[in-house]
């Protein structure tokens, strides 16, 4: 067993996502995402030009998990209370009108355009590129709208929603149309339905297991269920998806869905647990393999690839770039520019959907490379672009008025800056305190010389954002000392 797996190409893995952050922040005249930087880093050393990374059945294994687990928390992220219109507020300007309205002009758009392919040589498929060309990437969205800490906001969960819509309708149409351009309509076209049904039995078995047991008990404070059913809703589904030939992404998106329903309020501090999994190991390593498995010396090679590449860059630009207009009366003109710059930004789907379209027929194998590099193109540059334009002021970074309600979370203590030392060396964030601790069962009300222990369960109540960084801090393996 050992001799087939690569060790050597799975500690250059783990070592470049360790270090890429640090590398990415160094860059202060062009300020990039850390996911861009993961696949840049990604491409030096893939294929197209040391290509010292060997991608063995395990290495594609952990970068399919975080493909998976990527699209699982883009179902967790979203937010359902937030789809409801507020009070007093009418339909036609909730965020779910909002984004259903982006979507219809989207696809509109892209049906028309599509027609241009003509000029490419692509003579057949218009539908199914009219989808393809309406996807997102709500695995690019959610990370780097976290990282501008506007997920929550209108505009962050707008911009969320009509990347989730975009993606559903893209991935389950050009599956659908691929079955039948292969079966002709019959009933296996419609197999990926089964994968719908299965979420929502889940659901309702979750939530009778919820009412007939307590795990929030302190028997179960140390056994990360949370993280383990998570990981137990992604893979039902992921294999379900399998077994009935569609994508996993579309089971793992429906699992964050339905994981974020069963959850509910308790949804914050769970997702903080998941992010640790996600983006501190699955995730960059999804990352850095999109760039390892680009080969650009193939592109280069082939001219006629090439001059489609502009093509394709624009039509997915004027896709997204139209239904932005749309958000210019609320957010402004830089702030609509840049949600069309973020939703430009493609990642897996239009290289799935490539593949499909070069086994069904409808473009070459050159084509099929220029789909390839557009979407490293647009997943670089564009997220770069909207870095550049996007302001956080006024209605931008709304973030649900919640930021300054008071919240109470609890939180084990696993950080091991903070194990041993005493609560007023510390150094917390002011709008959040501890109001009581339990040490082995006991619970007790804690004071300034109370030295915090491993595994010490904390409840602590105050502002929202100030409660997640303390969060942060007591519960994460932070090699980054907390500023004096």
């Amino acid at each position: 067993m050992n001799e087939t797996i690569n060790y050597d190409s799975l500690l250059i893995l783990s070592v470049v996502a360790f270090f890429t952050p640090f590398l990415v922040s160094r860059l202060k005249r062009v300020n990039i995402p850390y996911q861009v930087g993961e696949i840049f880093i990604g491409i030096l050393l893939g294929k197209s030009f040391l290509n010292i990374i060997k991608p063995d059945i395990w290495i594609l294994f952990l970068s399919n998990l975080g493909l998976a687990y990527l699209m699982f928390l883009s179902g967790l992220a979203i937010d359902f209370d937030e789809l409801k219109p507020k009070e007093g507020e009418l339909l036609k300007d909730s965020k779910l009108f909002t984004s259903i309205k982006m979507f219809i002009v989207s696809i509109i758009t892209a049906i028309i355009l599509s027609f241009t392919l003509k000029f490419a040589g692509i003579s057949e498929g218009y539908i199914f590129f009219a989808l393809l060309f309406t996807a997102a990437a709500p695995g690019l969205l959610v990370p780097i709208l976290k990282t501008k800490h506007i997920i929550n906001s209108s505009y962050g969960q707008t911009l969320l929603v009509f990347g989730i819509i975009t993606q559903l309708v893209s991935l389950i149409g050009v599956t659908f149309v691929a079955s039948v351009a292969v079966n002709g309509i019959t009933l296996k076209s419609f197999t990926f339905l089964i994968i719908f049904a299965v979420a929502i039995v889940v659901y309702f078995l979750s939530k009778i297991i919820f009412k007939v047991h307590d795990f929030s008990t302190i028997a179960f404070k140390n056994l990360h269920l949370s993280v383990r059913g998570a990981f137990v809703l992604v893979l039902v589904l992921v294999a379900v998806a399998e077994k009935v030939d569609s994508e996993i992404i579309l089971g793992s998106f429906l699992a964050g869905m339905v994981f974020s329903l069963i959850v509910g309020k308790a949804k914050e501090e769970i997702s903080h647990q998941l992010d640790v999994v996600g983006y501190g190991f699955l995730i960059p390593i999804f990352f850095i393999m999109v760039g390892v498995n680009v080969d650009l010396k193939a592109v280069v090679e082939n001219p006629q690839s090439i001059a489609k590449i502009p093509l394709f860059i624009l039509i997915f630009f004027l896709v997204k770039f139209i239904p932005s207009l749309l958000l210019k009366k609320k957010y402004g003109t830089r702030n609509s520019l840049a949600a069309s710059m973020l939703l430009t930004a493609q990642l897996s789907l239009v290289i799935v959907g490539s593949q499909m379209a070069l086994n069904l027929g409808y473009i070459t194998a050159a084509d099929y490379s220029a789909f390839v590099v557009t979407t490293v193109i647009t997943c670089i540059f564009f997220p770069i672009l909207f870095e550049k334009l996007i302001t956080l002021n006024g209605d931008t970074n709304d973030t649900v008025e919640e930021d300054e309600k008071i919240i109470i979370r609890e939180v084990l203590v696993s950080s091991q800056w903070y194990i041993g030392k005493a609560l007023k060396d510390c150094k917390l964030p002011t709008g959040c305190r501890i109001f009581s601790m339990v040490r082995d069962d006991h619970e007790f009300m804690p004071n300034a010389n109370t030295t915090l222990e491993e595994n010490d369960l904390v409840i602590l109540a105050g502002v929202k954002h100030d409660v997640n960084e303390t969060l942060n801090m007591l519960s994460t393996c932070d090699l980054t000392l907390p500023e004096e």
